[in-house]
């Protein structure tokens, strides 16, 4: 028996299935998650947190003093990756979210050399990891006609910079541009003119200069940039000429590198979390890694106050700090009675106060000592550890950190 069907109930029954289909979807769609931010993640992480407190905690210390993690070669990454440049590279993300990774020292390395972009040819100054240090002609050996200008990773600085205006950096200008300073320049300057610390001169960065000093003036941006001086004068104004007191270390995980270290008859430094660690410790100012990435334990590593999830205001009535008999750094209730870290305003070293009491009493407690003391909080990690050989027998003692005023926003 043959059923004839209506074409118009077939076409209504087609339409019906392919709304509803289209109606299913879109709610899928639109109950998804968004897509993850694994550095948004790293961010409000125990790890992200306790860096980004760190940061705060030696704005006023002079960068010669301070625990500052960067990265090397800071444009070579995969993230600009293609079949025509940056084969060998150190990084894993752009450079923008290194930043919002943590970092506050880029390296960027300029060379003057030949660049073909579709029906653009001829030279510019591109950021690319040459290491053979050859060059032929207008062409540096090692860099690719392809690489990223200059131009296109300072836009990243400045975008990064615009978005965290209380945040600085030391940016390293690895100078390959033939003499041609004033491109250089102008390129800098076109991006960053206007946040730039002034050397004076180019001289080395002062021993004494803190991140606070440059935001007093107006600035995010040390810019340190090797080879002679400059033959601009402006650049040779801006730019500063050497690190001076500061102290760095940095890695190099390509192939370049180990070819290098083959004819060279060195080593390929690799740095791992327990050497971060011991660095730090040791005063060590600047620690540039290659592949900075959200799961790197390294990261974890370059804290070197706030003891692993710390703090957690336990109880609701946890909001002074106290260091503990590891060296790392506890809120415990304010009324609980310990000695008080104390550090001289002559030298920097620390003392305990010879009393104990609760928090609210460490700065009689200090001033009290014989001669130049101040209650006080360690802004480094060697500085953490100095107090932590300090304090003899004592597992606990005070630190001039609170929250007091607001939950969660601790203040010196």
């Amino acid at each position: 028996m043959n059923i004839k069907i209506p074409l118009t109930t077939v076409t209504k029954t087609a339409a019906t299935f392919a709304a509803t289909i289209c109606s299913t979807t879109a709610l899928a769609m639109s109950s998804a998650p968004p897509p993850s931010d694994p550095i948004a993640d790293f961010q409000n992480s125990w790890a992200g947190k306790a860096l980004a407190m760190q940061r705060q905690l030696d704005l006023n210390e002079p960068l010669s003093q301070s625990s500052i993690l960067g990265s090397h070669n800071s444009y070579n990454s995969q993230e600009y990756r293609t079949a025509l440049r940056y084969l060998d590279p150190q990084q894993i993300h752009s450079m923008y979210d290194q930043l919002r990774l943590g970092a506050r020292f880029l390296e960027l390395d300029a060379h003057w050399t030949y660049k073909i972009d579709g029906f653009d040819w001829g030279n510019d100054i591109l950021l690319c990891h040459s290491g053979i240090g050859q060059n032929f002609g207008d062409v540096h050996v090692g860099c690719s006609l392809a690489d990223r200008r200059l131009s296109d990773g300072l836009d990243e600085v400045q975008r990064w910079l615009n978005e965290n205006p209380a945040e600085v950096i030391i940016l390293y200008i690895e100078d390959h541009v033939d003499g041609e300073h004033s491109r250089l320049w102008n390129t800098l300057n076109s991006k960053l003119g206007n946040k730039f610390y002034t050397s004076g001169g180019c001289q080395n960065i002062p021993a004494n200069l803190s991140k606070a000093d440059v935001l007093m003036a107006g600035k995010q941006v040390v810019l340190w940039k090797d080879g002679d001086c400059s033959s601009d004068a402006t650049m040779a104004n801006v730019a500063f000429g050497g690190l001076g007191n500061i102290s760095r270390i940095w890695e190099d995980r390509t192939g370049v590198g180990a070819i290098g270290a083959f004819f060279n008859g060195t080593a390929v430094s690799r740095l791992e979390a327990a050497d971060i660690e011991r660095e730090f410790k040791a005063g060590r100012n600047l620690v540039n890694l290659d592949d900075i990435t959200h799961d790197d334990g390294r990261l974890a590593a370059a804290v070197w106050s706030w003891d692993r999830n710390e703090p957690n205001n336990a109880g609701g009535n946890q909001d002074c700090a106290v260091q503990w008999g590891n060296g790392r750094w506890d809120d415990a209730h304010c009324d609980a009675r310990y000695h008080f870290a104390c550090e001289s305003l002559d030298d920097g070293s620390w003392s305990l106060s010879t009393t104990t009491g609760a928090w609210v009493e460490g700065a009689a407690a200090c001033a009290a000592l014989a001669g130049n003391y101040r209650f006080s909080v360690p802004a480094s990690s060697a500085d953490n550890e100095a107090l932590r050989s300090a304090k003899g027998g004592n597992t606990h003692v005070w630190l001039n950190y609170n929250d007091r005023q607001q939950e969660g926003r601790w203040t010196r």
